[in-house]
């Protein structure tokens, strides 16, 4: 999603500033930055941070490269496919050479954890390429005076197809030793063949889930907050604050704890999320300012503030005196 997201949007608007770099490395790291230094805790724990900071950085430098050659006067598809045949050899050369163990030098977590998901970025903008076409796809296949009922049910089979084909292929495999490292390679199927199955129904494609939305707002903070807030005893149960509930503890008990714990959970991991995003958008507002430089008062502006100086030092506060 972040390749996905961040294509979309630059694409469309071609925002590469140093205002909209700031202003999402604000969003994604402020935080957990704070977190860590105040809690001495090692940064490697919210490896997810790292993660979707580098895929921001790479989807706004592969958009900077489309738009610059179209610039230069190729058309729109071919600059899009030259900008990401470069940003996918970029991603070879690195992750496939001996190139990658450089990240040891940061720890050896986010050696293991970029190679996890080097590609996920990757197909996430390629999938942002694609979707104008998905788009007018659906819109053949289903808008139209009449419904292409066969278009239906083969993009249903095909989804379906694809989900099976990971789950006996690869999602079956419970040593994460051994489906870890094609992991990079095959995630895509499961999440693709879902789309299909869900986009070939217009009452799916209709549907919209308030809470998912609410709690996909502050997926980031719930992400960093959980290793502090909502599990303990090695992130493995949460804290129990009720007494009588715990592992032999009643069910009742058990699941008054949990929404106890789990609404105090939510409610920070609320509270940091509108906290991040006013300081973000402070931090942008206050770099346009200093851009602007000292502001020229005009020659109104200055005879107001001469008369206001004036009756400031004859003691006058709006009013007559006495």
């Amino acid at each position: 999603m972040t390749g996905f997201g961040n294509f979309l949007y630059f694409d469309k608007t071609k925002d590469f500033t140093v205002d909209r770099a700031i202003s999402m490395w604000l969003r994604i790291n402020y935080f957990p930055l704070l977190l860590s230094v105040f809690l001495s805790v090692p940064l490697e724990l919210y490896y997810v941070v790292p993660l979707h900071t580098t895929g921001f950085f790479i989807t706004m430098a592969s958009c900077w490269v489309c738009c610059a050659l179209e610039r230069r006067g190729m058309p729109y598809w071919k600059s899009r496919i030259g900008g990401l045949l470069i940003c996918t050899v970029v991603h070879i050369l690195f992750y496939e050479t001996p190139a990658v163990n450089s990240l040891s030098l940061f720890s050896d977590e986010y050696l293991f954890r970029f190679q996890s998901d080097k590609y996920s970025a990757l197909v996430g903008i390629w999938s942002g390429l694609v979707w104008s076409k998905f788009k007018a796809y659906m819109q053949w296949a289903y808008n139209g005076e009449e419904e292409r009922t066969a278009a239906k049910w083969v993009q249903r089979f095909a989804g379906s197809a694809l989900m099976a084909l990971w789950w006996y292929g690869f999602g079956s495999i419970s040593d994460k030793f051994v489906y870890n490292p094609v992991h990079p390679y095959i995630f895509w199927m499961p999440v693709a063949g879902w789309l299909m199955v869900r986009n070939s129904s217009k009452y799916l494609t209709e549907l919209h889930s308030t809470a998912l939305e609410f709690f996909g707002r502050i997926t980031l903070e719930t992400y960093v907050l959980q290793f502090h807030v909502f599990m303990c005893d090695n992130v493995q149960h949460i804290p129990q604050v009720i007494p009588g509930s715990g592992p032999d503890g009643l069910w009742g008990l058990n699941f008054l704890n949990m929404l106890f714990c789990g609404s105090i959970f939510v409610s920070l991991a609320w509270w940091a999320r509108k906290v991040t995003v006013s300081t973000q958008n402070a931090v942008v507002d206050l770099m346009k300012e200093v851009r602007k430089g000292p502001k020229e008062l005009s020659h109104s502006e200055s005879e107001l503030e001469d008369v206001a100086l004036i009756k400031a030092e004859n003691g006058e506060n709006g009013e007559n005196s006495k």
